[in-house]
């Protein structure tokens, strides 16, 4: 497809009334100088994003593309219902705010949002500036649908390094040497792995985690698409298993929902205050334990990729977690080429550099020359390489399945982990989900 079949025949007509981010209130026609509208959630982003969107207005690329743009903000918390009255709706954003492909696939496949294969084709300033592969975190049946626009958040395993140098331990590089780690925790009565037990999602970690790990990506990915059968793969059932041995060993402390901690806030408060050894966290939770415990992160928080298990087919450099924050594109959006002006000023130097500072590391070329500005250099500087060094980068799967699998899942996973269920029977139940067909 041609740089004009991407931009649309409408790209620089008229907008009609009906036009997405139209919402004068007035009838009548509206023109292509009508402000383009993108929707983010509130949250401590929000100001970076409006800094760009106004970056952008003041720019040359924004009187070519004769339009401006204005950002349009929902309550963090209760932003998926925002997004998906938008994406329902006849008139809307835009450009709207996802973590991942999760929760645009059904609008992606009735093809009410974008496919950005031709835009990245057509622009190639945009692989120019990404690092490999982020594109297919917001990717729909291998088709991206979204631009990052927020910073990567690998899963990673932090640890206490005072704990371990007085245990003469080394940060576990296999599943074997963690099995042997939190056999010393526990007879040292420390608590192996902090464990936030009322939150599935950050248990289901441990279970992804493994399943990459043992059967490389290829599980994971007809997970993503909606394999019912991929439930019922031995890597799946062998995953649940060594959760459940975890369990058994006292791994995660006195049982996990109602035990040691509650809560992600109470899982890295077991760690910084020495009573855990080891937590299983998005990148971003160092930000929260350097500002809740800054003389414990500063002296003794270590990290490091998740293990490997032997003979297992994941690769070591094969990552888990959110790849980014990514803005995609409205079907109904007419001034295209405003659009992409848009998203370009998102994937530039100064949106990265703005990231670094609150904390976050993009998922962009230019970051490499800007880690120095990172509040923690050092570990801006191991997410940064993880990232770009990574084989296969798998959404979480809590963003990244069907919306119908998501609660469904989520459910099965709390009660493994409470061992409610066997691995046999999670896999059962998972294989029970139905799905919705796409119109």
């Amino acid at each position: 497809m041609s740089r004009r079949s991407f931009l649309g025949a409408g790209a620089f007509t008229v907008l009609g009334a009906g036009g997405a981010g139209c919402d004068s209130g007035a009838g009548g026609d509206t023109t292509a100088t009508e402000p383009l509208f993108a929707l983010v959630p509130e949250d401590g982003t929000t100001r970076i994003h409006a800094a760009t969107v106004s970056r952008f207005n003041k720019s040359s690329a924004k009187a070519r593309a004769e339009a401006t743009a204005e950002l349009r903000d929902a309550p963090a918390s209760s932003y998926d219902r925002v997004l998906g009255r938008a994406l329902d709706g006849d008139r809307g954003p835009d450009l709207l705010f996802t973590w991942s492909a999760g929760a645009i696939r059904v609008s992606a496949e009735e093809h009410r949002l974008v496919d950005l294969y031709n835009l990245t084709e057509d622009y190639p300033e945009f692989g120019e500036r990404l690092l490999p592969g982020v594109l297919e975190g917001c990717a729909v049946n291998h088709r991206p649908f979204g631009i990052p626009v927020r910073g990567t958040r690998p899963v990673v395993l932090f640890y206490h390094r005072a704990l371990f140098a007085d245990l003469g331990l080394q940060p576990p590089a296999t599943w074997s040497d963690l099995k042997k780690a939190g056999a010393r925790l526990r007879a040292a009565n420390v608590v192996p792995v902090a464990l936030a037990g009322s939150d599935p999602a950050a248990a289901a970690r441990w279970l992804e985690y493994l399943v990459e790990r043992i059967g490389g990506p290829g599980v994971a990915d007809r997970v993503r698409s909606g394999d019912h059968g991929a439930w019922s793969d031995r890597t799946v059932l062998r995953a649940a298993q060594e959760v459940i041995s975890m369990l058994d060993s006292g791994s995660f402390g006195d049982g996990v929902v109602g035990g040691e901690a509650a809560t992600d806030s109470e899982a890295a408060a077991l760690l910084a205050g020495g009573r855990a050894g080891l937590l299983l966290a998005e990148s971003a939770q160092h930000a929260e334990l350097a500002r809740k415990f800054p003389v414990f992160t500063d002296k003794h928080l270590g990290w490091v990729p998740f293990p490997t298990v032997e003979r297992g087919r994941g690769k070591p450099e094969s990552l888990l977690g959110t790849p980014a924050g990514y803005l995609t594109m409205s079907e109904r959006t007419e001034n295209r080429l405003a659009a992409v002006a848009l998203l370009k000023e998102f994937t530039g130097t100064a949106h990265s550099e703005a990231l670094l500072r609150a904390g976050e590391v993009p998922a962009t070329t230019t970051a490499a020359k800007l880690l120095d500005h990172a509040p923690n250099p050092e570990f801006a500087r191991f997410q940064y390489e993880m990232v770009r060094k990574a084989t296969n980068y798998t959404v979480s799967w809590e963003r990244a399945v069907h919306p119908a699998w998501r609660d469904p899942m989520l459910t099965e996973v709390g009660d493994l982990f409470a061992g409610r269920s066997t691995a046999r029977e999670f896999s059962e139940a998972m294989r029970r989900v139905e799905l919705p067909v796409a119109r």
